[in-house]
């Protein structure tokens, strides 16, 4: 993946979406979704350094994969 669609849900989980189509097939198209970076695509540098800082779901072509935010230690 180099780039992916950045999405949030009601309760702002974040919510990655690989650019094929399989993986936007497997996003529940019931939920509302409201797009982030005006619908563009973002690198996977912004979608890790978001899905390390803030978890979500990140769903690719194969599966859907929960990620919690990672946790700091003073």
């Amino acid at each position: 993946m180099q780039h992916a669609y950045m999405y949030r849900d009601g309760d702002n989980r974040v919510i990655v979406v690989e650019r094929t189509p399989q993986a936007f097939e497997r996003v529940d198209q019931a939920r509302t979704l409201t797009p982030m970076f005006d619908g563009q695509p973002v690198p996977r540098v912004i979608v890790d350094a978001f899905l390390r800082q803030f978890g979500g779901l990140h769903v690719t072509g194969f599966s859907t994969e929960t990620v919690a935010p990672e946790t700091v230690q003073a």
